[in-house]
């Protein structure tokens, strides 16, 4: 059997839970999914379904479902993201919790008193990370860059771009944060962080809301409270200028363009293209044909069964790189002082 899956949270509107367990059912021998946690029972079977589980526990309470297993994945609405990681760190569970943390719908000290605690086996779903571009960017990076001057980053959808599209628990502060720029731009700071080095030390912005009234399931219309774009620009710690552009209403995929002392590489993290423009350190641009780009395109799946994996070495006590609790902290810690600046 061995280690013993929970999924909590069992969404189809973009199906993160179904990633998550293709992820897991591709670590065959090492783990289970063994039950599933949802706000209805029938949540639950269609989820089992979906993926050919059978004798899963399925319950509508976390603390039945603690009970059953030995690590949880956390797939639901932001608000329930602190909280529920607290209560499954309690009863010992490792976590692996989606992004973004939920900081700013978290009761007051939750974040601190699970920072507090040396027991905690956090590993927070920066699921990028776990691409074949982003690990070719990073070697690049490391290798050859040397100091960065400039990184460009943005990421958004088109899916919410459609006013027909109801009111979801993403556009409702007390369920969400922020929108796009919680959504997005916690990716974005991530890989900022983890491919370049690059870790925003101050920044300014702007959000706006494009479409700022919805119909909840048809009925009449509701007001939109969080941001359907925000750009913002910032410095690094290491001196680095930054700016980022997030989108749920127009922008596509991932995009990373980042400048230094060695060159500049941009990549396009959903398409896997990268491209290098060598630099010498003392001299100037290698002539423009020398570009050199790289296709490392790679079915979706992937990265969550890397992502799966990673999380199975945290729990088995196996050395392995991830983002911990204590960076996503920080890194949304900037995103809610970001957001409470455009307000």
């Amino acid at each position: 059997m061995g280690i013993r899956i929970g999924i909590v949270g069992a969404g189809t509107t973009v199906a993160i839970a179904d990633r998550h367990v293709e992820g897991f059912l591709a670590q065959a021998g090492r783990c289970t999914v063994t039950a599933v946690c949802s706000r209805t029972l029938e949540g639950c079977r269609r989820l089992c379904i979906r993926h050919g589980l059978d004798g899963v526990r399925m319950t509508t309470r976390l603390e039945e479902l603690l009970d059953v297993v030995d690590a949880v994945v956390l797939c639901t609405p932001n608000q329930f993201h602190l909280p529920y990681t607290e209560r499954a760190v309690e009863r010992g569970k490792a976590v692996l919790l989606e992004k973004p943390l939920g900081l700013q719908t978290a009761p007051p000290g939750q974040a601190e008193r699970l920072l507090a605690r040396r027991d905690a086996r956090v590993m927070v779903a920066y699921v990028y990370r776990y691409t074949a571009v982003v690990e070719r960017l990073r070697a690049l990076l490391r290798q050859r860059m040397g100091r960065v001057y400039l990184a460009q980053a943005s990421q958004g959808g088109t899916r919410l771009a459609d006013p027909a599209v109801p009111l979801e628990w993403r556009m409702r502060r007390s369920a969400s944060g922020s929108g796009a720029l919680g959504d997005f731009g916690s990716h974005l700071l991530d890989l900022l962080q983890y491919a370049a080095g690059v870790e925003l030390a101050e920044a300014a912005g702007y959000g706006g809301t494009f479409l700022p009234t919805r119909r909840p399931d048809g009925q009449g219309n509701t007001c939109v409270e969080n941001d359907d774009a925000f750009v913002f620009c910032g410095r690094g710690t290491g001196g680095a200028l930054c700016s980022v552009s997030v989108s749920r209403v127009g922008l596509d995929g991932i995009h990373l363009c980042i400048s230094g002392e060695g060159g500049l590489l941009r990549a396009s993290v959903e398409e896997g293209v990268l491209t290098y423009w060598p630099k010498a350190p003392d001299g100037p641009y290698a002539p423009e044909g020398e570009a050199r780009s790289e296709h490392l395109a790679e079915p979706p799946g992937l990265r969550f069964a890397r992502q799966a994996a990673a999380f199975l070495d945290l729990v088995e006590g196996r050395p392995v790189e991830y983002c911990t609790l204590e960076q996503a902290v920080r890194l949304e810690r900037l995103l809610t002082r970001l957001d409470q600046s455009a307000q």
